[in-house]
């Protein structure tokens, strides 16, 4: 059940009427939530992988209560042990999907030929999402942050909710599991806010997202495109992957927003980032989140760490040691979840490089700016770096947007190899009609690049469109809903001429 099927849209039509039809009912609620999520991943991927999620929830869910149980005992080595337990289960689960599945696939059909058969598992979906939230969960238990959760439908029902099971965000059990626990009455605001952004996560996708994609798979499927023809797709790939991942992340807010569920915000405006750092602040929070409490702070605060900052030559290497190799450490564990393969290593390192060397050159950064007279609060400055931090990603992206290592490089070799400037007339010319789209989608394509471009900065600022909407009056409202209807009825690239893809990062 695709996110942005109308199979979806209906179903989740029919969860919203339910969910508030038994709202007077104490509890209720949550028991719709059970009936819709475990229907949905029943009919997304299956009853094996509903029988993996449901075991994974039964596993997490008994060790957190004996974790709970063990600290109320101050028997922390038992503790220790049963939260290792728990966290050794989920990332074995996770790396069995994501990397080692087709390895198991291969000694399937080797012990088939002496007549051994052995089940194969399909990929529960969501794996790489729910797994993080379950090892925040034993963490936090551990740590005493709050007590296990006793009730397993509202651990089940926060683990499994299917709208964010998709793409996520990653959900942490402090901030979102209260929430599954008590009943929610309609709202109309909520509803009409919630509709507004689903509405515009799907002019996001199949308007914006899906038109791009047409572009940058017939571009680098040709092996003729070279130099600026090529720079460009992975150009235009970036807008593709952020109006994708974040369109569909509006429909599951959206959704959410309209039943009283409120989730971690994964974007805040990413396109303004003024440097690599701060992107990663604001792109995919709820991974960022999840890295930084669980993975960058306990490296830091290691105590072997803090021991090999003091033999650091000099006091300011000492002080930004660890804080720079435990961002290596994180970006590379970044760059391995998205993906298999060494092109996601590598992507991981390469966006370690610039955080780190940020910190370790920050003093140098700032000495020259002084020296060159460059005031840091000047608009041309906040746009060379938001600029500047724009290529430094389209680069790294080279590495995700290929199938592997190797063909990473080939992309980079018909970029750069033989590159004139003059080329650049590829952008300006006919040359790009030849990929899929014609003259008007692309014009389609451009302009909703630039109004993506400038909802952001206009969020930044702290303006949002969402709500200046719904201060207008209901003939304006209604006006500008059907608008983005007709807007992704007429624009959205979908039927025989094109087939609409899947969420990209829903394959995480």
């Amino acid at each position: 059940m695709e996110l942005k099927s109308l199979e979806f849209l209906f179903f989740a039509f029919l969860v919203i009427i339910a969910y508030f039809g038994v709202y007077r009912i104490p509890k209720a609620q949550k028991y719709v939530l059970l009936g819709a999520n475990t229907f949905f991943i029943w009919k997304a991927v299956g009853a094996k992988a509903l029988i993996l999620i449901t075991g994974l929830c039964v596993v997490h869910y008994s060790v957190g209560i004996c974790i709970d149980r063990f600290n109320e005992k101050k028997n922390k080595k038992k503790a220790k042990l049963f939260m290792w337990i728990g966290v050794v289960i989920a990332v074995a689960m996770l790396c069995y999907f994501k990397f080692f599945k087709q390895t198991f696939i291969l000694i399937q059909q080797l012990i088939a030929e002496y007549g051994i058969n052995v089940s194969d598992l399909i990929t529960p979906i969501g794996i790489s999402y729910y797994t993080l939230s379950m090892i925040a969960y034993i963490v936090d238990i551990y740590h005493k942050k709050y007590p296990a959760e006793r009730n397993f439908v509202d651990f089940y029902v926060f683990i499994t909710y299917f709208p964010a099971i998709i793409q996520g965000p990653v959900n942490l059990y402090k901030k979102v599991g209260h929430q599954f626990k008590s009943n929610h009455e309609p709202n109309e605001e909520k509803i009409v806010m919630g509709l507004q952004r689903i509405l515009w996560g799907y002019i996001k996708k199949v308007v914006i997202a899906d038109r791009i994609g047409i572009l940058v798979n017939g571009v680098l499927q040709d092996q003729s495109a070279i130099m600026f023809t090529v720079f460009w797709s992975m150009v235009l790939y970036s807008f593709q992957i952020y109006t994708d991942f974040s369109g569909g992340i509006d429909v599951i807010m959206g959704f959410s927003e309209m039943i009283g569920i409120e989730l971690t915000e994964n974007f805040k405006s990413p396109l303004v980032s003024k440097n690599i750092t701060e992107y990663w602040q604001r792109w995919h929070r709820s991974l960022g989140d999840f890295m930084e409490k669980y993975i960058y702070y306990p490296t830091v605060l290691n105590r072997k760490m803090m021991r090999m900052s003091k033999k650091m030559p000099g006091k300011y290497f000492q002080k930004v040691f660890s804080a720079t190799l435990a961002s290596v450490i994180v970006f590379i564990i970044v760059g391995i979840w998205h993906g298999t393969g060494w092109n996601y290593v590598i992507y991981g390192c390469y966006q370690a490089f610039f955080v780190s060397t940020a910190v370790l050159a920050g003093p140098v950064y700032k000495r020259i700016n002084q020296m060159l007279h460059i005031s840091e609060k000047s608009i041309t400055w906040r746009l060379f770096q938001a600029l500047r931090t724009f290529l430094i990603l389209v680069f790294g992206r080279y590495f995700i947007r290929a199938g592997n290592l190797t063909q990473a490089f080939e992309l980079f070799r018909r970029t750069f190899e033989n590159f004139r400037w003059d080329s650049i007339h590829v952008l300006f010319d006919d040359s790009l009609l030849i990929y899929g789209l014609d003259y008007k989608n692309m014009n389609v394509m451009y302009i909703g690049i630039i109004v993506v471009i400038f909802v952001d900065i206009m969020n930044e600022k702290g303006i949002y469109f969402r709500n200046i909407l719904m201060k207008q009056d209901i003939c304006c409202r209604y006006i500008m809903y059907f608008i983005g209807i007709f807007t992704i009825i007429i624009y959205g690239i979908y039927g025989p001429e094109f087939m609409s893809s899947s969420f990209i990062y829903q394959g995480y």
